[in-house]
C-alpha cells in the first residue's frame, strides 16, 4: 500500500503482505505519520491510496479515491499535526475515522 503525499508514511494493520481467502472480507487498518510538514499538503484535495493485489497467477495494482469526507478529515489532521506551520516538526496525526 501507497500514498501519494512525499510528507506521510503509512503502516498496515495486519502488516503487508498478508493473506484473505477468495471472496471473504478483510479489515484493514491503516496509520498514517507526518514525516515533515514542509512535504504535506494544505489540503488533501483527492487523497488516493494504491493498493496491489496478487496471487500466483496475476498482479494488479488499484488505485482508490476515498472520498470528500476523508479528504476534509485529512486535511484537518495534517493541519493539526503541523500546528498550520509548514516548517514545524510534526505532531502524532490524530486518529481519522
Amino acid at each position: 500500500m501507497t500514498q501519494p503525499y512525499a510528507g506521510l508514511s503509512l503502516v498496515t494493520t495486519p502488516r503487508t503482505p498478508f493473506d484473505t481467502k477468495e471472496g471473504s472480507d478483510r479489515k484493514i487498518t491503516i496509520t498514517m505519520h507526518v514525516t515533515e510538514c514542509g512535504k504535506v499538503p494544505k489540503d488533501a484535495g483527492l487523497p488516493f491510496l494504491d493498493v496491489t493485489l496478487r496471487n500466483v497467477r496475476a498482479m494488479q495494482i488499484q488505485s482508490f479515491i476515498l472520498g470528500s469526507q476523508y479528504a476534509h478529515h485529512l486535511s484537518q489532521a495534517l493541519k493539526a499535526a503541523c500546528d498550520n506551520k509548514i516548517t514545524s516538526s510534526p505532531k502524532p496525526l490524530r486518529h481519522l475515522n
